[in-house]
């Protein structure tokens, strides 16, 4: 469904009026114009443009049926649906709205709030525990999924959202989740399981406590090479991996990142990779410390 600024929508509840794009096309934060089942201001909409976005959307709808998500305090909340005429699944979904992602919280205010930390843990480690009742993983944990409001405050609130990625546990047959927070399980070409998302969970509270790149690529100084780059990060930080499975392209992966660990940087001094032990990495922020 193509939606547009100043649109109003007509959801099974309530109305709601677009007010700005928070990703692209596709999603929105938008204005409760009336809603006998919210006394929310704002609201957040999503919708999807290609064929891999409906499909993750009609999957995340379904999933918010099943009653145990439904029903969690800790999962952003659905509280509407839009419908076309002609389509048996909803064309947008109607979120309860959060002030910021994660993504959007510094490393400094994230530290400054002991509260914070321990919310977004508590929520979505409690998640988790839900997804693992239910035999399923999020496979998508990730700064840019855990939303929070209130974060100033003595009473911070956290939830865990975008579901369209949920599968049943250890089903997927290619890697699962964000590059930054790729488990090491995954990166050697496992099935991503409960274990994954609990170290997604652990690669996102190490890059929102630190100012520095310590996962994923975006610190990347060599043409290419983004997987290699990613594990040998990780090798630097936890230690080595295992080997992968009997794939040749995780092989080469795998073989380049140890390289890439012990490499010097060519201008001398320092490795190529910098990075040092994750608690090591952690105790040497300035203040605030890491609580």
């Amino acid at each position: 469904m193509a939606l547009r600024i100043g649109q109003i929508l007509r959801g099974a509840k309530g109305n709601y009026e677009l007010l700005s794009s928070l990703k692209g096309s596709t999603v929105f934060k938008a204005k409760v114009l009336s809603s006998p089942s919210t006394q929310a201001e704002w609201a957040m909409v999503k919708t999807a443009a290609t064929a891999d976005e409906k499909m993750c959307l009609r999957r995340e709808y379904r999933n918010y049926r099943i009653e145990d998500i439904a029903s969690s305090p800790y999962i952003r909340a659905l509280c509407d649906t839009v419908s076309d005429e002609d389509q048996d699944s909803p064309s947008c979904l109607v979120f309860e709205w959060m002030d910021y992602d994660l993504r959007s919280v510094t490393a400094p205010e994230f530290r400054s709030n002991p509260r914070l930390p321990r919310a977004v843990s508590t929520a979505v480690l409690s998640v988790l525990r839900v997804l693992k009742t239910l035999n399923a993983v999020h496979t998508d944990v990730n700064p840019n999924n855990i939303y929070v409001a209130h974060i100033d405050g003595n009473a911070p609130v956290a939830k865990l959202g975008d579901l369209g990625n949920m599968i049943r546990d250890g089903s997927a047959t290619q890697r699962a989740q964000s590059l930054p927070c790729r488990a090491p399980e995954v990166w050697r070409g496992l099935a991503c399981q409960h274990s994954s998302d609990i170290w997604s969970l652990g690669a996102t509270l190490t890059t929102a406590l630190s100012p520095l790149m310590l996962f994923g690529p975006a610190d990347k100084i060599i043409e290419g090479q983004t997987e290699a780059w990613c594990i040998a990060k990780i090798i630097r930080l936890v230690g080595p991996l295992g080997q992968p499975i009997n794939n040749q392209t995780y092989k080469d992966e795998f073989e380049l990142a140890e390289q890439l660990e012990v490499m010097d940087h060519p201008l001398g001094l320092m490795k190529l990779i910098s990075r040092r032990h994750w608690r090591v990495e952690l105790q040497d922020i300035p203040d605030p410390p890491v609580p």
